[in-house]
Parts: structure tokens; C-alpha cells; sequence
């Protein structure tokens, strides 16, 4: 037996009520006999875009976490991920905190063998996905350097490189950093990774 969390979402005005998936996931969990501990839901019809946050499946995650054995229920792959990527991490979240999913369409069971087995051609399909998508990317790339079409933001100056540089290495988080210049969180993650690499120069005089 396992402690089950059944989780919903509800993002268009056409999705199934929430009871109407909690009594599918709460019959599954009877039927296999495992304790309902939790039940979540999270609701985006009243949203504009497609990546509102999603509290109670967060919160699912946190009980994962400090729980053993449990299992979060949905009743399907879009109702937990919104995106491949979305979905890779999730299953990478549930797999630290040693965590199964049950999808009721799929009538998938990580925490079985049938299940780890399915998860496993999955997470190939993801890989698949993303490889497929990076190739493309890089094919866009070529082609529009060919053309002699700049790729990629406007680079930062050196200046201001070297600005965000003695911040990081005067102990300022970058999360404070990124506040105080407005610098992208890449571009700074960039510079502490140089900085740990010993790879930043000095810093420069500010540019007039």
C-alpha cells in the first residue's frame, strides 16, 4: 500500500471539473488499495497565459518529498506537464524524492515494472524530443549566420561585465545582482561560473 496524492487542473472552461477527476483517481486508489493522504488542485481558467503557476502541484512535490512511498495521481500527462520539458522535469523531481506517478489515462504506474519500464521509453522520447529540437535550433543558426544575420542578444559590455564581476565576488547574490544592474539571470550565472573558473579578467574602467 502507498500514500496516494491525487492531484487536478483545470486550465480551460472544457476540462472535467475537479470532482469529476477526483472521484476517477480516488476509485483507482481504492481499488489498489492505497491511502488517499492529499488531495490538490489548481485552477488557470480565469489565466491568460499558459504558464500560470501551479501551487498545489507544488505542493504535491513538497509532500513527496518529506513523505515515503507515495505516489501522486493525475488523471492525465497534461494535467501535470504543459510542455516535454515541463514533464522531464517533473519526472525528474518525483524520481529524487523517490516519488511514483500514477496517470490515469495511460493507466501508467511508475512504481510498478510494467510502469518503470513505460517511464523509461518515455524519458527516450523526451531525450528524442529535445535532441530533435536542438538540431533544428542549430540548423537555423547556420543558416541565418550564412546570411550574415546576427544570432543571438546584443552583447553585454565588457564594462558592465566586469560591474556585475566585482558584485559577485564582493558576496552580492545574484538574485540581488540581477535586481540592482537588470542584467539576464543567464548572463549573470555566466559571469559567477567564469568568476569560479578563474576565466573573468580584472575589472575595467567603466566605459564613458
Amino acid at each position: 500500500m502507498a500514500s496516494a496524492i491525487l492531484y487536478t487542473r483545470r486550465a480551460l472552461e472544457s476540462c472535467p471539473e475537479h470532482s469529476e477527476q477526483l472521484a476517477r483517481l480516488a476509485a483507482w486508489a481504492t481499488a489498489a488499495g492505497h491511502e488517499i493522504v492529499a488531495e490538490y488542485s489548481d485552477d488557470t481558467t480565469e489565466k491568460k497565459t499558459s504558464r500560470d503557476a501551479r501551487p498545489m502541484l507544488d505542493r504535491a512535490l513538497y509532500d513527496a518529498i518529506r513523505g515515503a512511498g507515495v505516489i501522486i495521481a493525475a488523471t492525465s500527462l497534461d494535467r501535470v506537464g504543459r510542455s516535454v520539458g515541463d514533464l522531464e522535469r517533473l519526472l525528474l523531481e518525483l524520481r529524487a524524492a523517490g516519488a511514483g506517478l500514477y496517470v490515469a489515462d495511460l493507466d501508467l504506474d511508475t512504481t510498478t515494472a510494467e510502469g518503470g519500464q513505460a517511464l523509461r521509453h518515455l524519458s527516450a522520447l523526451i531525450a528524442f524530443d529535445q535532441a530533435c529540437r536542438a538540431e533544428a535550433v542549430r540548423r537555423g543558426h547556420r543558416k541565418a549566420r550564412a546570411k550574415g544575420t546576427r544570432v543571438g542578444g546584443v552583447p553585454m559590455p565588457r564594462s558592465q561585465e566586469a560591474k556585475i564581476a566585482a558584485l559577485l565576488q564582493a558576496g552580492v547574490k545574484p538574485d540581488r545582482v540581477r535586481k540592482l544592474t537588470h542584467a539576464g539571470k543567464y548572463a549573470i550565472y555566466r559571469i559567477k561560473r567564469d568568476l569560479e573558473a578563474g576565466n573573468v579578467a580584472p575589472p575595467e574602467e567603466a566605459e564613458a
